[in-house]
């Protein structure tokens, strides 16, 4: 049996390059043919996670098989992938057939529909109450994991089990942006790696044509606190591609810990600045009801990186987990930083040569 998370009806907004259709089957594993059919298309193959086994070469993070952070240790599951740029995709409703042979032969088949929009969502974005939303699609795309809206308490919470890289996007493709938003965790982070909190994702970036999913993890600005409270700003472009000349991934280096509590709501705002060429990630973060921070906690930029390399130049905002108890995130605010005066202003942590090349 094929099931799909969000059901045989979807719907989707411009939000990134992919459409994410995630799913399981119980067929026998490994599976000889996996495909899936566009309103009548080709077939096109899709990855479908396999039983672990001895030998699956040594991946970033100790990961054993080919999706990396995508689909980790959940044999049975897939993330259709299907880009926007398809020439089978068309504005309103699709049909898609999903077709899975097991290893003995058998062959499952389900046949679904979902809705396309490729306008984007304008900014600024608004989500501070949720009352009126009956599914999480309505206000994002789940790239990786999953996550449910509780209308009764306002907030939109992850779901156990916390997968790894888990990604809900909120907004669509834009530059320079900033977000602010209310967060509470479940636990102090004992047993996770990664608590959260939130990103401005790029996109995945693909290994090879024929696997059927994109490991690489692309970031303009990925905000983070770990299992011990430290704050960290991650900066990417296909990060996990282990095999890939053009991957890069830059970090904060000097963190500063928090002691986080349990239960308790905490604020925070997260900015990310494209331009030139450079980008600029940084957050803070504080107990709800206390004054703000006037110095950013946590900042990075790639100012230094090979002039080579690929850059970043829009990405879309998302709430972000790995692992760990589930978290809730509320009162969530997204809007440009457009105007040049302003943008200039928040380029404060910029050291002299940096900022005179942001002005060129």
């Amino acid at each position: 049996m094929i099931q799909l998370l969000h059901g045989n009806r979807q719907q989707f907004r411009w939000r990134h390059n992919d459409i994410n259709i995630l799913g399981k089957t119980d067929a026998k594993l490994p599976v000889v043919r996996s495909v899936y059919l566009l309103n009548g298309g080709s077939p096109v193959h899709f990855y479908v996670e396999p039983k672990p086994k001895l030998g699956w070469p040594k991946y970033p993070w100790k990961t054993r098989t080919p999706s990396v952070l995508r689909l980790k240790d959940q044999p049975g599951y897939f993330n259709v992938e299907i880009p926007i740029d398809s020439p089978a995709l068309q504005e309103g409703w699709n049909s898609i057939s999903i077709q899975i042979e097991d290893r003995e032969g058998e062959v499952e088949v389900l046949n679904a529909e979902f809705h396309w929009n490729s306008q984007p969502l304008s900014l600024p974005l608004n989500l501070h109450n949720l009352s009126s939303y009956r599914s999480i699609q309505e206000i994002g795309q789940v790239v990786n994991g999953n996550f449910e809206i509780d209308r009764q308490n306002n907030v939109i919470r992850s779901l156990i089990p916390v997968g790894s890289d888990i990604l809900l996007l909120l907004g669509s493709p834009y530059g320079s942006q900033e977000s602010t938003y209310d967060v509470k965790f479940a636990s102090n982070g004992n047993g996770s790696h990664f608590l959260g909190l939130s990103d401005f994702f790029a996109g995945h970036t693909e290994q090879s044509p024929d696997l059927g999913i994109k490991p690489g993890y692309s970031t303009a600005g990925l905000a983070t606190i770990d299992n011990k409270g430290w704050l960290q700003i991650w900066m990417a472009w296909g990060d996990c591609l282990y095999d890939k000349e053009d991957s890069w991934v830059i970090k904060s280096e000097k963190k500063v810990k928090l002691s986080l509590r349990a239960g308790v709501t905490y604020s925070v705002r997260h900015q990310v600045i494209m331009e030139n060429g450079v980008n600029c990630g940084r957050f803070r973060i504080w107990k709800k009801g206390k004054p703000e921070p006037n110095i950013w906690l946590c900042q990075e930029d790639n100012a230094h990186l090979d002039p080579e390399l690929p850059r970043i130049t829009k990405a879309s905002f998302g709430l972000f987990q790995y692992g760990g108890l589930p978290t809730e995130w509320s009162n969530i605010s997204v809007r440009a930083l457009d105007d040049r005066e302003k943008l200039k202003e928040s380029l404060e942590m910029f050291s002299a040569p940096n900022l005179a090349l942001l002005k060129k």
